[in-house]
């Protein structure tokens, strides 16, 4: 007669990996919900990157303190335009761009916010301040 000895390592190994599942689970779910979070956010903050280094090639010209409010904001205008920014136009220049003289030096500082819907009712709302001075 031939005895057969269970292999008990085996059944050892099925209840240690029991949960490892929902582990994954919620692994693949933080995963997911990072990668969705940034390809929402990321073309928001490289849109505020062009307008930030629309503002220091603003402030790299020369003369700018000598120019009046209207030549600085066309200046800015048409660094933004050559970076395909379509935030600001003419109209609403002002409602986000200040521009502030203080003796020889002027600070501009450019203040907006945008949302981005998320899904269903939730949206992100990011706000952004830059400011330059010119001396």
């Amino acid at each position: 007669m031939i005895k057969i000895y269970p292999n008990w390592k085996i059944f050892m190994n099925i209840n240690q990996q029991r949960g490892s599942g929902s582990s994954f689970l919620l692994l693949s779910i933080i995963i997911i919900s990072s990668l969705v979070f940034f390809f929402k956010l990321f073309p928001i903050y490289m849109e505020n990157w062009n307008v930030s280094s629309a503002l220091e090639k603003v402030a790299e010209e020369q003369n700018v303190t000598q120019k009046v409010d209207r030549e600085i904001y066309q200046l800015f205008l048409s660094f933004l335009s050559k970076k395909d920014v379509k935030l600001f136009n003419r109209d609403n220049i002002k409602q986000f761009v200040n521009i502030e003289r203080r003796g020889q030096s002027i600070e501009i500082t450019v203040e907006y916010e945008q949302t981005k819907p998320l899904m269903a009712n939730v949206s992100f709302l990011v706000q952004f301040k830059n400011t330059v001075e010119i001396p």
